[in-house]
């Protein structure tokens, strides 16, 4: 006689399995890098990128929530309410478990909301471990720069302001491009390398050495080190703005440092970095 098939085993090996993978995915999105850090160097965990391991824990999430739903009101839901009723009723006779778990629950989402203790700690524990990925090298030029597309791309200081020529560029470098609309991301997964491998194709030669080692650096105003680059100061301003730091063009650089709190010699390697050819 052939056995009838089990939809009580069934969801209850499909529960073990959503929550194995939830749990897993949980730690690794934990500790992986933010997003820009990861899409621009395409980091893998296990051969899987930060976005896979992300969709994989949104479905399993989901996959979990839908086998809950049958678990308790279709397949056990006479047992279910029974037992619901009993200790709610055990519940109403011993206040003070039932207090407790509700006071403990209310704590833990009032705490993390406000950003309390122990909940602080494990939360900066993982920013710690995830921003431990980033580096100062080979940053992309702009937050999530791997979205942009050349054309984007080409209005960045440094680059030329011709999207076509990039486009030559990077085909003369082997790699397969469609049109300069297409974003550095979509350029990179259909020659399956990283967006900062190709940004690296698109990018000038870093010059050696201090592009601006002479004295008075500080006292030289954003338009006089966009002259000198020959960029445009509106281009270096909007570059910098991209990176938190707000900047006039006829402001000297050492009030520019002085009011965006951070110190001469960061200014000047973002200043060379943006401007280097």
């Amino acid at each position: 006689m052939k056995k009838k098939f089990s939809w009580r085993v069934f969801i209850s090996f499909g529960l073990f399995i959503a929550f194995f993978f939830l749990l897993i995915s949980g730690v690794f999105l934990y500790i992986a890098p933010p997003g820009r850090v990861a899409n621009w160097t395409d980091w893998r965990l296990m051969g899987l990128t930060r976005t896979d391991w992300k969709n994989q824990h949104l479905i399993f999430g989901f996959a979990f929530g839908v086998l809950s739903l049958f678990h308790l009101f279709v397949i056990n839901w006479k047992g279910f309410f029974s037992y619901i009723k009993s200790k709610t009723t055990q519940g109403i006779k011993s206040p003070a478990e039932l207090v407790s778990i509700l006071l403990l629950s209310l704590f833990f989402g009032i705490g993390t909301f406000y950003g309390t203790q122990p909940f602080t700690a494990i939360i900066e524990f993982g920013n710690r471990i995830s921003g431990s990925w980033e580096r100062k090298e080979g940053q992309a030029p702009v937050p999530h720069a791997e979205l942009m597309s050349l054309t984007q791309l080409s209005q960045q200081p440094g680059l030329g302001g011709d999207p076509e020529a990039l486009k030559i560029k990077l085909e003369k470098s082997g790699l397969k491009v469609v049109s300069v609309n297409e974003s550095l991301a979509e350029i990179a997964e259909k020659n399956g390398m990283a967006a900062e491998k190709v940004y690296s194709i698109l990018a000038p030669a870093e010059r050696k050495g201090s592009q601006f080692s002479g004295k008075g650096f500080g006292q030289k105003t954003l338009q006089q080190i966009a002259d000198e680059a020959d960029v445009s100061a509106t281009s270096l301003q909007l570059a910098l703005r991209q990176k938190g730091v707000e900047a006039k063009t006829d402001t000297s650089l050492k009030t520019i440092a002085e009011e965006n709190g951070i110190e001469m010699r960061e200014l000047r390697r973002l200043l060379e970095t943006m401007t280097k050819r």
